[in-house]
């Protein structure tokens, strides 16, 4: 594992991780310091558990956190899909079901 503290500008972004590769690199912490404009920041990839804190600018800062939001949107559109097929495979599961006449009034008392 690599805790190095970095200060470099990383071309791939923040959210890059430099031993896997993975897009999946999360921060963990994060804090402004003296110099305005500038933040410490932990972070760590949660498939080779690499980590490492560094000071960043705030653009380099700004790009990490679209990023982390398109991950973020990424995510909710996947678990809206995943949702919507469970509620298509119980609407059907319901109505051969009720096709087969396999549900009665006594399944809802």
């Amino acid at each position: 594992m690599n805790n190095a503290s970095r200060t470099e500008t990383r071309a791939d972004g923040l959210h890059v991780c430099p031993e896997c590769g993975s897009g999946l690199v999360q921060p963990t912490r994060w804090e402004q310091t003296a110099k305005r404009g500038h933040w410490r920041l932990w972070r760590r990839c949660p498939e080779c558990e690499w980590r490492c804190d560094g000071i960043h600018g705030e653009t380099e800062i700004d790009a990490f956190d679209e990023a982390l939001d398109d991950g973020a949107e990424a995510l909710a559109l996947e678990l809206q899909g995943l949702e919507r097929e469970s509620m298509r495979e119980i609407a059907e599961t319901f109505a051969t079901a009720l096709a087969a006449d396999l549900i009665t009034a006594d399944d809802f008392s």
